[in-house]
């Protein structure tokens, strides 16, 4: 995965959830400038083009300005079939998840820039609940069900992985996001995307984890059974294995899983749990360089500390 773009890599503890219209696979493709509406407009419905250079043209435009124009999801949501041709292009993907994809077609990046489109649809707050009462996230835990890393696939994984970060992602509350992925057991995809994805595919994974528990009702699912609070730790202490085994450890992720310890310390269960069996890795000096340059992670390392000390005096 080391030949993912740069670019992938996004500083997801604060929220910069983007990634880029395309992939060193796909195929050049000519960017409008500053379009109008009214080419807007003419793009969505060149989606529906049987000529592939023109969908695959308005397809890369529209990815390329989908920050531009916040009406977008809402047009892509309320234009006749649109969605139901992004999802059938999703599903075209299904077939590669099993087998390694060779495929030279650019059909990895299309489903890719379809996942971005999808992404602006789950954040935008006209679209969102709509989004999630047809439970579209359905159809994208397939993609993040991948035990392959193949390039084209990883792509296609972190595409999916971002569209539930983007639901997770503020202004509005995700109280009802959280409970939509607690209800449909999101917290394993998120799972295999952390044990076999790339660097940047656990970054997200770990960015929805933190989410997740950033709400009462995620932290109580997550540490109300012991063996869901072992996997949860479990998975933690390997990142940070994984991350001291990096030449340039990365700080983004190392952000969030200190942030998912000093949540999870603020609930008595799961400080049992921590006392016994501490992040040791976190606490000694393994990335004391990590910890000098990020104030945030530091004073959650602070938290944790804090919290699992006052475990020690009761």
């Amino acid at each position: 995965m080391a030949n993912l773009p740069d670019s992938l890599y996004e500083d997801y503890s604060r929220h910069k959830l983007t990634w880029p219209v395309g992939s060193a696979s796909a195929p050049t493709t000519t960017i409008v400038p500053l379009p109008d509406m009214g080419t807007i407009i003419q793009w969505i419905n060149d989606l529906h083009n049987e000529i592939p250079f023109i969908s695959d043209f308005a397809l890369q435009n529209l990815v390329t300005h989908r920050n531009s124009y916040e009406i977008l999801p809402l047009l892509l949501w309320k234009s006749p079939c649109t969605v139901t041709m992004m999802l059938q292009e999703i599903v075209k993907t299904y077939r590669h998840i099993l087998t390694p994809v060779h495929s030279q077609d650019g059909k990895p990046p299309r489903a890719y820039n379809i996942l971005l489109l999808f992404q602006c649809i789950a954040h935008c707050p006209e679209t969102r609940g709509y989004f999630l009462k047809a439970e579209m996230p359905h159809y994208l835990f397939p993609l993040m069900d991948i035990d392959l890393t193949d390039k084209p696939l990883e792509f296609l994984r972190l595409g999916a992985l971002g569209v539930l970060a983007h639901m997770l992602k503020a202004p509005i509350d995700i109280a009802a996001v959280v409970r939509f992925l607690m209800d449909n057991g999101a917290l394993r995809y998120c799972t295999k995307a952390i044990e076999t994805g790339s660097t940047e595919s656990k970054i997200v994974s770990v960015f929805i984890l933190n989410k997740i528990l950033s709400t009462d009702e995620g932290l109580q699912y997550c540490c109300i059974l012991a063996d869901r609070f072992f996997l949860i730790d479990g998975l933690l202490k390997k990142l940070l294995v994984y991350l001291s085994s990096m030449t340039n450890p990365s700080p983004s992720l190392f952000n969030l899983i200190a942030g998912c310890y000093a949540k999870l310390s603020q609930k008595s269960r799961a400080r049992e749990g921590l006392w016994r069996f501490p992040p040791v890795m976190l606490l000694n000096g393994t990335f004391a360089s990590l910890l000098a340059e990020d104030p945030d992670a530091a004073n959650y390392r602070k938290q944790l500390i804090r919290n699992m000390q006052s475990k020690a005096m009761k």
